[in-house]
């Protein structure tokens, strides 16, 4: 009867330290998760064959968003598992794009992004930090 008494405690410490060790890792993401996205936030301009737009890439309820200059309308950027600093977009309306963001090579800091839009590139250039 000792023997099942000890199984079962060893059972239930196993099982709370495993939750306890979830816990610090989904808590560590998270604040991993938010550094990064205060980093990309900021305006960016992007050259569309001749067409200057400004995306604007901001955090709201710890979400990261993108905003279209001259829009209200917000879409969210999906964290692509397994690449830090890429993303899919969808709009609102349904559209679908792609979204890299480029550290500098020597400043480390995000300066760049890179929208894929229809299998087209479009390379945008950071103009201001977010807010």
């Amino acid at each position: 009867m000792k023997n099942i008494y000890k199984v079962f405690f060893s059972f239930l410490l196993c099982f709370i330290l495993t939750i306890s060790l979830t816990a610090a890792v989904t808590a560590q993401e998270k604040a991993d998760k938010e550094k990064l996205f205060k980093e990309i936030a900021g305006e960016y301009e992007f050259d569309a064959e001749g067409q200057i737009i400004v995306i604007t890439f901001l955090i709201e309820d710890g979400k990261l968003m993108g905003m279209q200059e001259g829009s209200d309308e917000l879409a969210e950027l999906e964290p692509v598992e397994g690449e830090e600093l890429e993303f899919m977009i969808i709009t609102p309306d349904g559209q679908e794009f792609e979204a890299q963001f480029v550290r500098d090579e020597k400043t480390k800091k995000i300066k760049k992004c890179i929208l894929v839009v229809d299998g087209m590139e479009y390379e945008g250039t950071r103009i201001t930090d977010g807010r």
